[in-house]
């Protein structure tokens, strides 16, 4: 099965993991699911690129979905991306991870 990870700080109280199956069927990802990655505020830089690094390892990985942390995980793991969007490097951040 395939996985999409939701980093955030309390993921399991999120909209994002009632609405995501709908999500999912509607953007045609077949069977895939929604794993939450709960980290702190402000988390350790190393912490946010374990994460990336294991998205970006993992075969059975889609991406993923950055709520809170969208600046400190941008900033820590500029240099994992593969390619960045004009809106993201205009705003320092990101919000989606795509693998």
């Amino acid at each position: 099965m395939q996985t999409f990870t939701f980093i955030g700080v309390t993921t399991g109280q999120s909209a994002a993991t009632r609405l995501f199956p709908a999500w999912a069927r509607e953007l045609g990802l077949g069977d895939v699911r929604l794993v939450g990655c709960d980290l702190p505020l402000h988390a350790a830089r190393e912490r946010y690129r374990e994460v990336v690094l294991r998205i970006r390892s993992d075969p059975h990985e889609r991406g993923g979905l950055v709520t809170t942390h969208k600046i400190d995980l941008f900033s820590a793991c500029r240099d994992l991306f593969d390619s960045v969007d004009k809106y993201a490097e205009l705003c320092g951040e990101t919000s989606c991870l795509a693998n």
